[in-house]
């Protein structure tokens, strides 16, 4: 996370936890498109448990089909991939907005 690896591990009961099912939209699930192999975007949090509390969330991206993740931002996210996961884009999910980020190398850098 930001940068640094996690000192989570699973035998210490810590963990990633994504959140999966969105009721009424509610949230942003794990998401994955078959034109973008190896791309997962997902948003959650580290620990013992997935927490309700969105101020402890964040955005996660895998590009090895959920082998390893990395942080991208804090909060919650809505996300979208295109051009065979050459670009993502994302935006703020807890509030109206203006402003989009976007990515065109599969995450790596964000404008």
């Amino acid at each position: 996370m930001g940068g640094k690896k996690s000192t989570c591990y699973i035998e210490d009961g810590c963990s990633l936890h994504l959140e999966i099912y969105s009721h009424m939209g509610e949230l942003a699930p794990v998401y994955s498109s078959e034109k973008a192999v190896g791309i997962v975007l997902g948003t959650g949090n580290l620990g013992a448990k997935l927490t309700d509390n969105n101020s402890q969330k964040a955005m996660f991206l895998s590009r090895d089909g959920g082998l390893s993740w990395r942080t991208v931002r804090m909060g919650t996210h809505i996300y979208e991939i295109g051009d065979h996961g050459a670009l993502i884009v994302i935006a703020r999910k807890d509030a109206p907005t203006n402003y989009i980020e976007f990515s065109w190398d599969e995450g790596e850098t964000w404008d």
